[in-house]
């Protein structure tokens, strides 16, 4: 019984070997067929890759100012302060959240869009001109001479709406995080044209710190008003002080508007204008579909081989 089932194993073995022989003979037959299979997927692909658009992607790195060094660190007043109607920053409060959050927002991309020439070149850019460094726009969407759309309606819409515009700027075009180590925040643009893709990222870091710092302008305003005329009605010391206090702060958040170009966001690294495409790789597409096509002209020998082997036989 021993000796049958080790000659069932010789025979296995020598059967796998007798395959794997015959597999590396149809292999080393067809070998100039696999390498044509190859070099057709390779020069196919690299044509694909040539026609490709190119993207580049301008970059910043950034940090927050805490909400200690906008605003006073006054939380003893907080109860008397909410009194007032006032918001004052708890300890920990996450300005680079909110930051990155007003970011991603729509109304934040609705805002971005009251600028000259921002909409066309976010929904309606089609090329990058090298020599005269403009974007080429798509012409069945976007008149650039009479700047005007003429695109089909989109739910009865010419002129894209900004909820379009945010779409395709928070799945095509921005890409933000922080490092919850460094918290430092690191926020991309990519675009077809390098110049926009910096000059993009510049608007937004810009109008970040602006809104931002109106809002902040306007609330202490407010809260200045309320306070002087509530500081002239009370009788009591200690209340007093407290509002004294209050005002203080106001004061010194309108301080840190008017002082701070950088009011929220600090560049550690400015946004830049990209010299070489971010995508698309087209050294990894020809590679790819190089091994692609190896594979697939594999397979192909080899169930011919066996599939006219089986009808001979």
């Amino acid at each position: 019984m021993m000796e049958s089932g080790q000659m069932r194993e010789n025979e296995n073995y020598f059967d796998s070997d007798i395959d794997l022989r015959e597999i590396y003979n149809v292999l080393k037959m067809t070998r100039k067929l696999i390498f044509k299979i190859i070099t057709i997927f390779a020069i196919l692909s690299t044509a694909y890759s040539l026609i490709l658009t190119d993207y580049y992607k301008s970059e910043a790195l950034l940090l927050a100012r805490s909400s200690s060094e906008t605003q006073g660190g006054l939380s003893q007043y907080s109860g008397l302060a909410a009194i007032a109607g006032l918001s004052l920053p708890s300890a920990g409060e996450d300005k680079a959240a909110q930051t990155i959050e007003l970011i991603k927002s729509r109304n934040f991309v609705r805002h971005l869009l009251t600028f000259d020439d921002i909409l066309p070149s976010i929904m309606a850019a089609k090329s990058y001109d090298r020599d005269s460094k403009e974007i080429l726009f798509d012409q069945k969407l976007y008149n650039s001479e009479s700047k005007t759309w003429i695109r089909k309606p989109i739910n009865n819409r010419i002129i894209p709406s900004y909820l379009e515009a945010h779409e395709h700027y928070i799945e095509n075009m921005l890409s933000i995080y922080k490092d919850d180590e460094t918290g430092f925040i690191s926020i991309h643009i990519e675009h077809i044209s390098p110049i926009f893709a910096k000059n993009f990222l510049d608007l937004i870091i810009q109008e970040t710190n602006e809104l931002l710092r109106r809002k902040d302008m306007e609330e202490s305003m407010q809260g200045l008003e309320y306070l002087t005329s509530e500081l002239s009605k009370t009788p009591f010391i200690e209340m007093k002080e407290s509002i004294n206090a209050l005002i203080e702060s106001q004061l010194e958040t309108q301080m840190m508007t008017k002082i701070n170009q950088d009011y929220i966001l600090k560049e550690i690294e400015p946004p830049f204008i990209p010299e070489e495409a971010s995508r698309p790789n087209r050294i990894l597409i020809i590679i790819l579909s190089s091994i692609l096509g190896g594979l697939l002209s594999v397979f192909f020998v080899l169930i011919r081989h066996y599939y006219f082997s089986g009808e001979e036989q």
